[in-house]
């Protein structure tokens, strides 16, 4: 139907679906329900709606950053659209994008600064102004500094603003900055790629799901995941007859459409991927002309896998093994379009480096990578880009034990391992942590050194200094919070992403904060200035999109300015199906199947630095236990959106998952209110769920979904809505990358 002969019935049809009241109040337009109006004059109005103001940004409800159209009447956001151009959404925005207005007008916010009056965690308050909390944190934290030194000062930090808080750490002189997406999620997967392949996977992963025949997903929920783009490839996929192989102890919402679906034993991922090379060697399946020509330690590998046989692997996964042996002659059929992609979150069992370096020599054995439906290679944007200075790194000793010459020399310093400044922190080794600054993040809810400890941690401090959008569970036991102004209302620095296809993304306040907020880099600078440090802040993030537009040409600066993303589509991610030789930046300069530089470490401390995968068996629960799993749901966001009204409409609880064999067992029902206890410490969930039983999760575990169960009460609609994992995740570290093993933590399950 022309939308210029819309006739009345239609027109009554799409008031409808998006609500009368709405569509009048919003556009002007009279009510279709008066018979004076005439269809022409209708159609007429209906074509004259106003869009408003076009603001350019990339969403802040996850870190996947999509491409975002902000529009806004009378200086009110009014819709928010994706942006067709921009690589990471192609202009779909999922349930989580599209409830961003509610993080703005959300009058549960921080609306200006305020200074603890009460206990820690009681939540009360004074308002303060901008200088007097400036003020306030120089004479708390200086006296610190001087009686510890500049390393007693800890930074958690995840979000846009980073490299502002970081800036301010390293300037104050503290090495101690943390970003808990490293040990709290996918560090150990960072790590194994770049000990296989000299590069990471990245945040925005390079598996060419859209064009590839076979996808093996090892407990990576691709359908019900953040990333709208991953989603979508993913669904492409197998809407064109890709072979799906799904391997969880859960059925999710990406394993309802599987080929295959392999309900492991929890934990023993590593042994299936190991009976999946023994075949694939034992049978002559691999890319010889490719692994001979790009793969170091090949015969080393043949040797080593001899002993992971099928059978073995089937003792150890639940998996016949025949169907192992089926499963990796058709991945190898496929060969070289097929992807075996690792879980996102790592923070798993504790052999997670060892899992994910199984996963990369299988997908080496394969030769996909360089090729169309394997492993894209991403590029960098080719254009020199405005350089700024920043402080350098504090040569003092990190409190966490990364960095080389510590106890985990893998993990970066520039991401650090956050339960490794929780215990530093609990212990007071080894040196003193008497001050937290916290940026838009969680300690308390995510913690992976148990609840407990994180509360005896923040008695072991002087001073904590949080800046958030939202009164968090930790934000209330702050001494000072400065109110962040949310993605909508803010600058940040431009968005410069390697990719499959590059691209700069810009993001620009649609309206002004409607609260007394600031950015990150204005509150950083503000602190800055009271401890004269400020040198470090010359460059505004509005002053850097500047900066940028100058060192485009004509025709970009175009592009960047009426698209709102400049892409850099001249570059090639197939470069071995294009005859190009790849690089890998490696020691070796291959792909390394063996790793020399775990040699030592072996020899020193065993099998779990092995150059090789090796294999152990994971921590079991007891009898009268289930080993708890964990995660996402695609409607929310970690713990960050459980107070999004919108959101809650689409889950406000987490539901416990459970065997029915299980649920007999225990004489319970679907629907039961139950409470989950942790058998270690006894603690019980605050307060009890519902059961949900299914045959969709392996006997022996239970399962809930991440985010919530939040203890704050400044929140009106997500205080105690599901119950918390952090009550009940295991406090174990996995030894090669120094990251966490959610997944080795119990329960005990009672009727409420």
């Amino acid at each position: 139907m022309s939308r210029h002969s819309m006739t009345r019935r239609g027109f009554l049809k799409l008031a409808g679906a998006t609500g009368v009241a709405g569509v009048v109040g919003m556009t002007g337009l009279p009510s279709p329900l008066k018979a004076s109006v005439t269809e022409e004059q209708k159609s007429s109005l209906f074509l004259k709606y106003d869009r408003g103001v076009l603001s350019p940004s990339f969403c802040e409800m996850c870190f996947w950053n999509c491409g975002v159209n902000v529009y806004t009447r009378k200086g009110k956001i009014h819709k928010l659209e994706g942006n067709i151009l921009n690589p990471n959404n192609r202009g779909h925005l999922c349930a989580k994008g599209n409830a961003g207005i509610d993080s703005t007008y959300d009058a549960d916010r921080v609306q200006f600064p305020v200074i603890r009056v009460g206990k820690r965690g009681e939540g009360k308050f004074r308002k303060a102004s901008w200088d007097e909390a400036y003020q306030y944190i120089y004479d708390k934290l200086n006296p610190l500094i001087k009686k510890y030194g500049p390393q007693t000062l800890v930074n958690f930090m995840h979000g846009t603003g980073e490299p502002h808080i970081h800036a301010l750490t390293k300037a104050l002189g503290s090495p101690n900055s943390v970003i808990p997406a490293y040990t709290q999620c996918l560090g150990s997967r960072e790590m194994a790629w770049i000990l296989t392949f000299g590069t990471p996977v990245s945040g925005h992963e390079p598996f060419d799901m859209a064009n590839s025949k076979h996808i093996m997903l090892f407990g990576r929920n691709m359908a019900g995941a953040v990333q709208v783009r991953e989603a979508e490839d993913f669904s492409i996929g197998v809407a064109n007859g890709a072979k799906l192989t799904y391997i969880d102890p859960r059925l999710s919402e990406s394993g309802v459409n599987a080929t295959n679906w392999l309900q492991i034993n929890p934990g023993t991922d590593l042994a299936l991927a190991l009976g999946f090379i023994h075949v694939i060697l034992r049978d002559g399946l691999e890319n010889i002309e490719f692994v001979s020509k790009y793969c170091y330690g090949y015969d080393k590998l043949v040797n080593h896998i001899k002993k992971y046989t099928p059978q073995w692997a089937s003792k150890k996964s639940g998996i016949d093994a025949k169907l192992i042996e089926k499963i990796a002659w058709d991945f190898a059929k496929d060969a070289p379009n097929v992807v075996a992609v690792p879980p996102r979150r790592t923070s798993r069992y504790g052999n997670d480096v060892q899992t994910v370096r199984a996963i990369a020599i299988l997908n080496a054995l394969m030769g996909n990578w360089g090729v169309p439906g394997g492993i894209w290679v991403r590029s960098k944007v080719p254009l020199k880009l405005p350089e700024y200075d920043e402080p350098g790194q504090p040569k003092t000793r990190r409190a966490d034990g990364a960095g080389k010459g510590e106890e985990y020399p893998f993990a970066p310093t520039n991401l650090g391992r956050t339960n490794g400044m929780y215990e530093a922190t609990l212990k007071q080794k080894p040196y003193p942590i008497k001050a937290w600054f916290i940026y838009d993040t969680n300690p308390i809810y995510h913690s992976s050194a148990g609840v407990n400890d994180i509360y005896k941690a923040i008695e072991n401090l002087d001073f904590i200094v949080a800046i958030d959008t939202q009164f968090s569970d930790t934000v209330m036991y702050a001494d000072v919070v400065l109110p962040e102004s949310t993605y909508l209302e803010r600058y940040d620095n431009p968005h410069i992403q390697s990719d499959k296809v590059p691209f700069i993304a810009l993001r620009e306040p649609a309206i002004k904060p409607i609260y007394d907020t600031k950015g990150c880099y204005d509150i950083c600078k503000g602190i800055a200035e009271k401890f004269k440090v400020e040198k470090w802040f010359k460059h505004s993030p509005e002053e850097k999109i500047k900066d940028l537009y100058s060192h485009l040409n004509i025709e970009q600066a175009n592009m960047l300015k009426n698209e709102r993303v400049l892409l850099f589509e001249n570059v090639d991610p197939y470069p071995i199906a294009s005859g190009v030789e790849p690089v890998f930046r490696t020691s070796t300069g291959k792909i390394q199947l063996y790793v020399d530089s775990l040699e030592e470490m072996y020899k020193e401390k065993g099998e779990d630095f092995s150059p090789m995968p090796f294999y152990k068996d994971p921590v079991m629960p007891k009898s009268d236990e289930f080993r708890l799993l964990i995660g996402k749901t695609p409607r929310h966001t970690q713990a960050r959106t459980q107070n999004n009204w919108i959101l809650l409409e689409l889950q406000d609880d987490s539901p416990v998952w459970i065997h029915p064999d299980d649920a007999k067992n225990l004489r319970l029902s679907e629907n039961d209110m139950v409470y989950l206890i942790n058998p270690i410490t006894g603690a019980k969930c605050d307060h009890p769920e519902r059961l949900k039983v299914t045959k969709r999760i392996k006997s022996g575990t239970v399962f809930i979904h991440h985010g919530f169960g939040h203890r704050t009460r400044a929140w009106t609609r997500g205080y105690e809505k599901g119950i918390g994992d952090n009550f009940f995740v295991s406090e174990g570290v996995d030894p090669l990358s120094g990251a966490a093993a959610f997944n080795n933590g119990f329960v005990k399950i009672v009727k409420a």
